[in-house]
């Protein structure tokens, strides 16, 4: 008879082999895509999660990260905000940064209006590649006063000399940022060669990781010490199915294992362990 354990294990691993099988499907877009109910009035009474996919638009990979957010216990609304302009090939919505800006602006009035409606309620921001090159954007255009409660900003189309410092005065809590070194082909090579959403021609701050500032700018490195935490792949994160590419830190068992708990609870050991010290970079950014 299988124990609840390894039952357990085995319905993950499942999980995250369907999930990877979804990969080339994501080049769809939203062709076919099942619907989600995860955005409903007993959910928005308890929060608000938006997610902002990569420039492919909504996919199976942003399907992937709602369905593990809701496995990790995700108990709030979550809406797939799909930021992206229905052309080919993809990465001109890298490459519109008047659109982009407009779009930020839409979504912080849209995080205002539901903040009216739900005062007190959390907001998180999620965004993949270039969505999640969209959630600084999306923090500086929020109004004086305004702060949402966190932001994850997985392997973004970003240079990593971005300012972030503006973006950080409208979070309570902290900007998390997850990159891999081993992102070499999109943030690599990819935005080397056709540019990040904020125009840079280098690689991206999902592979490298965004330039501390100088001590000598002191409310700077006090707002990045207090507010940021960089999470840096792990060889140890293969087992949740995310291999450090740009697609499998999309995968369904590593948002339940590893981005579902930072909307929930975060021990602070568990931060410190990933980010010894408070140390935001392990390495330079040299782009």
């Amino acid at each position: 008879m299988t124990s609840p354990v390894s039952a357990r294990h085995s319905s993950r691993f499942l999980r995250g082999l369907i999930s990877t099988f979804t990969y080339p499907r994501a080049l769809l877009g939203n062709f076919r895509l099942p619907k989600l109910t995860y955005d409903t009035p007993k959910r928005r009474e308890r929060g608000l999660t938006i997610l902002l996919p990569g420039i492919e638009g909504q996919s199976s990979l942003s399907h992937s990260m709602v369905n593990g957010l809701t496995d990790g216990g995700v108990k709030v609304a979550i809406e797939i905000f799909d930021w992206t302009y229905n052309v080919k090939p993809a990465m001109f919505n890298l490459w519109m940064p008047n659109r982009n800006a407009r779009l930020a602006a839409s979504i912080a009035e849209k995080i205002c209006d539901y903040q009216d409606q739900y005062p007190g309620r959390d907001v998180t921001l999620i965004g993949h590649s270039g969505g999640g090159a969209m959630i600084p954007k999306i923090l500086e255009a929020l109004p004086n006063g305004r702060e949402i409660k966190r932001a994850v900003m997985i392997a973004p189309a970003i240079s990593p000399r971005y300012d972030l410092s503006c973006a950080l005065q409208s979070i309570s809590d902290r900007i998390y940022h997850l990159r891999s070194p081993l992102d070499l082909y999109f943030l690599g090579f990819g935005t080397t060669a056709v540019g990040t959403l904020d125009r840079k021609y280098c690689p991206s701050a999902g592979n490298r990781g965004f330039k501390l500032p100088d001590e000598t700018e002191a409310e700077k490195h006090r707002l990045y010490s207090d507010k940021f935490r960089q999470i840096d792949y792990s060889i140890k994160m293969l087992k949740d199915w995310h291999y450090g590419g740009h697609l499998s830190c999309m995968n369904r068992v590593f948002a339940e294992k590893h981005i579902a708990p930072l909307l929930t609870q975060v021990p602070t050991a568990d931060v410190e362990q990933v980010v010894p010290e408070n140390r935001i970079l392990q390495e330079v950014a040299t782009a």
